[in-house]
């Protein structure tokens, strides 16, 4: 199983320019490239692992070198075979949390700051959460594990936005 890289197209790109006019504003310049990649026997099975979890897309910033030989700023990578799988909204969703990884960086007056070759200089931006859970831990060990005890934290920061749990509780 190898995989194989291609670009995602000009109509991804303007998917992304639209998400970026939307809800982007403060990354207008920082340029940014969509691949698609696949296995290169099967496009039916997903490739694409985060930590070796599977992801459906990724984003990295690129480095300064790359940059100065013509690569966008910033890079998205999707799986084809879950992006193939998804419904226009879902794959909007996909790449709207992509994109709300990338942060400029500004100096302490709010001055965005430039790299080597003049780009904008970009961190990722973790997630709200994150979670390594066992379910054995949590059976054994119920309310004194980790686990429950974050299960716990996250339903009373964020009440039911994640989960669904009848009718007239759910997220528009």
């Amino acid at each position: 199983m190898g995989k194989q890289y291609q670009p995602a197209g000009p109509g991804l790109d303007q998917r992304v320019d639209a998400l970026r006019s939307k809800y982007y504003a403060h990354l207008d310049g920082v340029t940014i490239g969509v691949l698609f990649v696949s296995d290169e026997e099967d496009a039916g099975i997903q490739v694409l692992t985060h930590h070796g979890y599977p992801a459906a897309a990724l984003i990295r910033i690129v480095g300064a070198r790359d940059r100065a030989a013509g690569l966008p700023d910033a890079q998205i990578v999707i799986d084809k075979c879950v992006w193939d799988s998804c419904e226009s909204k879902r794959q909007v969703a996909i790449l709207d949390h992509e994109l709300y990884h990338l942060e400029p960086v500004a100096d302490k007056h709010g001055t965005p700051v430039y790299d080597a070759v003049d780009r904008p200089r970009l961190r990722i931006r973790k997630h709200d959460w994150s979670f390594g859970w066992f379910d054995e831990i949590a059976k054994r060990h119920a309310e004194h594990s980790i686990e429950v005890l974050e299960a716990e934290r996250l339903l009373r920061q964020s009440g039911q936005l994640y989960f669904n749990f009848g009718p007239e509780q759910k997220v528009a």
